[in-house]
């Protein structure tokens, strides 16, 4: 296998999954440079591997009769019944593929450098990949092993279930290294609020700029004490860069890309290959108009820009409205929690795409499974895959646990036995955080679903009438920054600095503000990660005819 120079990653894509990224943490990618390392290292496995690939046998003639132990590394805390479950999957796999998976977890303190360790140490036979893991950087850097070849010959009935369409999406380079779930699920981002307010006060349900604008300024007239937003600034690879409330202004446009790491270049999904230049253009500075006049109706605190947690603001009712890095499945936790809290509180939820006209399922990218590079068996790897995720008795013990003892199943719904019973469960559903091997065709649904599906139904109708039907055009683009890495530091340091209070509305005067951030961000080398950014970006939308 060819070995590429890895340099360290950005997040591109808003984070709106159902995990995020944890503040403060950087990539696994950034991690990797910061431990020195340029380049995955070539194992004598590996190199067999990639002289030995066209030889492999057909599936139906792979070789099983030495047992092979992989290692299988996913993201989160492990759960209580971890060694009981995995016994039972075990079982199962010794007898269809005679091997057996030690589950390892990350756990969610430091997981980026964990997830880099796991990669340069190989210590992992298979690993949960995601685009907010920074998996394009990863795979063109040789993390990962290439698998075009071997779908073919060990698990054809696994090709055959995801399909070339998302197989191709996991593409970097022209090749296959992931293999990604089959549920399409919409992560769309939008707002959260307070429908029993609302209602209370007749206010208009806040679905535009305008009507967010009305909806926050009648409770603070009717509850002048009631927090309104609880907001921050975000955080990318260590820099603070952009205040989340811009994430409103995605009911204006289908692009903002409020991070800043498009270096304010734009591209409306209908026109994906015509970049805009946002930061420079006369709407940036309404935008920022608008951020301002939301500031001083104290919409949000005169400290925010240091505030860092609010994670659970809107649970406790410490503010009327979310909106940022919100989604249907945080809505519908929302509704759970506050059933829990037994306030009467009534959570609603509108996402951006209804307003704007663009909505589309997660990228195949957003949760998939890889084969790290230099796993000594990496066609008995993929084979596990394909049983894990296609052999629906195996993917019930791997998502659910032990039936009879952890769940059981009641008119199609998967019922936790030990929640039914007041108690605290010890493998909750998909308790291995196994996201990456949902089967879009056999996923158990939980009560939560049918809210959930709803959703996803009705976004569906609208995605499909976009110039891409349903398909995300965005997240699976990763930038490949090695070569102005200086100036895109320098660059997210002004933004942290700069950029963010204006987003904020934490200036006295807009248009000096927006004069100074812009000659500011031009000194720091913006032009020369906007050339070569563009010529990336281009050069991915026509490989995958995006025009």
């Amino acid at each position: 296998m060819k070995k590429k120079l890895l340099s360290a990653v950005m997040t591109l894509a808003l984070l709106a999954s159902v995990v995020g990224c944890g503040s403060g943490s950087q990539s696994a990618a950034g991690a990797l440079d910061q431990q020195g390392v340029s380049e995955i290292p070539a194992t004598e496995a590996t190199t067999e591997t990639a002289e030995t690939t066209e030889e492999a046998a057909p599936a139906a003639a792979i070789d099983l009769s030495e047992q092979v132990d992989l290692v299988f590394y996913v993201m989160g805390d492990a759960p209580q019944d971890e060694e009981l479950v995995e016994e039972a999957l075990n079982e199962k796999l010794l007898e269809k593929c005679n091997a057996t998976v030690d589950m390892q977890f990350s756990t969610w303190t430091d997981f980026q450098q964990k997830y880099a360790n796991e990669i340069t140490s190989q210590g992992a036979d298979l690993i949960y990949i995601a685009n907010w893991l920074n998996y394009g950087q990863l795979a063109s850097s040789g993390a990962f092993e290439e698998l075009d070849d071997m779908l073919d010959t060990v698990a054809p009935e696994l090709k055959a279930l995801v399909g070339d369409s998302a197989l191709g999406m996991c593409k970097v380079g022209g090749k296959i290294y992931a293999i990604p779930n089959t549920w399409p699920e919409y992560v769309s981002n939008g707002v959260k609020y307070r429908e029993d307010l609302r209602a209370k006060y007749d206010l208009p349900v806040p679905d535009s700029l305008e009507n967010l604008e009305a909806y926050l300024m009648g409770i603070k007239e009717n509850e002048p004490n009631q927090p309104l937003l609880a907001v921050t600034t975000e955080e990318s690879q260590g820099f603070k860069t952009a205040f989340d409330a811009a994430w409103a202004l995605n009911f204006k446009y289908s692009w903002v890309n409020i991070n800043g790491l498009d270096y304010g270049l734009t591209a409306n999904y209908d026109t994906p290959t015509d970049v805009y230049d946002y930061w420079f253009s006369d709407d940036f500075v309404e935008d920022m108009k608008l951020m301002k006049k939301w500031a001083d109706a104290g919409f949000w605190s005169k400290s925010a820009l240091s505030d860092t947690n609010n994670s659970d603001a809107y649970k406790n009712g410490l503010c009327v409205a979310e909106i940022a890095g919100q989604n249907p499945n945080k809505q519908v936790t929302a509704i759970a929690d506050f059933t829990n809290a037994g306030e009467g509180w009534e959570s609603a939820y509108v996402a951006y795409g209804e307003t704007n006209g663009v909505i589309y399922p997660g990228h195949a990218t957003q949760n998939g499974t890889a084969v790290v590079r230099g796993c000594k068996n990496p066609e008995r790897a993929l084979y596990v895959i394909q049983t894990l995720l296609c052999d629906d008795e195996v993917n019930a013990i791997l998502q659910y646990g032990i039936k009879g003892t952890h769940y059981d199943v009641v008119d199609g719904i998967y019922k936790n036995l030990q929640e039914e019973a007041g108690e605290t469960p010890t493998f909750p559903y998909e308790g291995f955080n196994t996201w990456n091997m949902r089967n879009g065709d056999t996923k158990l649904p939980q009560a939560t679903d049918v809210a959930l599906q709803e959703m996803f139904d009705k976004y569906a109708k609208l995605g499909e009438k976009t110039k891409f039907p349903n398909v995300n055009i965005y997240d699976g683009f990763s930038e490949n920054y090695e070569a102005y890495s200086a100036e895109r530091s320098a660059v997210g340091n002004v933004m942290r600095q700069y950029l963010a209070p204006l987003q904020a509305g934490l200036v006295d005067d807009v248009d000096a503000a927006v004069e100074d951030f812009r000659t500011r961000v031009k000194d720091a080398g913006l032009d020369k990660c906007r050339e070569e950014y563009t010529k990336q970006w281009v050069a991915y939308c026509e490989e995958y005819d995006y025009k």
